[in-house]
């Protein structure tokens, strides 16, 4: 019976390896894809150039993004000049981010509300700046790691 139960927790434990191995292998991978998949829709932008944010995001079906961090002008009244976008969850700043960079066509849009919910959020992308973008009118795309 012990030896039953040891031969059972080493068939468990080479288990859990091949599957912590195969999950490091995918990770390694899905940054690559993350990077092919950003640019398929950095090299379609005029799809999306002039139309409202709502069409990226939706057409974003296979990888949202996880963080938002927008540039602001001094004068609070003029619109945000562009936002990057980040998708694994790091800080949009960290460096080895690939990273989703919208400029934005001039609005009316007050600014001061998403400057507050992104710094109270942490740059993350909740559904109030989801909601706050998705108005928007994407000027460029650029997409860069």
């Amino acid at each position: 019976m012990k030896l039953q139960i040891h031969i059972l927790l080493a068939g468990l434990l080479l288990f859990l390896n091949g599957v912590s191995k195969a999950q490091e292998v995918s990770n390694r991978k899905a940054v690559n894809d993350t990077l092919n998949y950003l640019k398929k829709f950095e090299t379609n932008k005029e799809k999306y150039v002039g139309k409202s944010f709502s069409r990226l995001l939706k057409d974003l079906a296979q990888m949202h993004p996880k963080t938002a961090k927008s540039t602001f002008n001094d004068d609070q009244a003029r619109s945000i000049p562009s936002t990057i976008f980040g998708f694994s969850g790091k800080a949009p700043d960290s460096g080895n981010e690939i990273i989703l960079l919208v400029k934005w066509k001039a609005d009316n849009i007050p600014t001061t509300p998403i400057e507050f919910s992104e710094q109270e959020h942490n740059y993350r992308f909740t559904v109030s700046e989801k909601n706050f973008f998705m108005k928007k009118v994407v000027k460029d795309i650029i997409v860069y790691k």
